[in-house]
């Protein structure tokens, strides 16, 4: 009898990402020196959302738009990805997760979702923060 012998892996627990109020999210901002790239509000539409780790991707409506600090760092963003070897399933994202959302009542992430958002730049990449349902929906 090997008690604790299969199911879902070694000690694992059914991994979520961890609630909004976590210190976790907490330290993973401080190491990352986000830089917050003004007050400006961009639209666009979920391209994908994890809910175990708690992060997605945002298509941006308007690319164009953006600040340039961002489309820099999008760009290198997808040429150090390239150099990896890893695939790209869709260019010139802007990466999210659980705390950047506001969780208003009746707002459900998910593909395709219409959003806006501000931007910001940290030593990954280009990201979108405050991200919400559009005024009227």
């Amino acid at each position: 009898d090997f008690k604790g012998y299969g199911g879902k892996g070694k000690g694992k627990k059914g991994s979520r990402a961890p609630p909004l109020d976590s210190d976790f999210w907490t330290i993973k901002l401080d190491a990352e020196n986000r830089g917050e790239l003004g007050p400006q509000t961009y639209t666009g539409v979920i391209q994908n959302y994890n809910w175990n780790f708690g992060w997605g991707f945002i298509i941006p409506d308007n690319q164009e738009e953006l600040p340039q600090q961002a489309k820099d760092k999008m760009r290198e963003s997808m040429e150090a990805a390239a150099a990896e070897g890893k695939e790209l399933t869709a260019k010139n994202v802007l990466y999210f997760r659980k705390p950047d959302v506001n969780h208003t009542e009746g707002f459900k992430l998910g593909k395709e979702v219409a959003v806006t958002f501000q931007v910001y730049v940290d030593d990954k990449g280009a990201g979108a923060y405050e991200v919400s349902m559009p005024v009227g929906e």
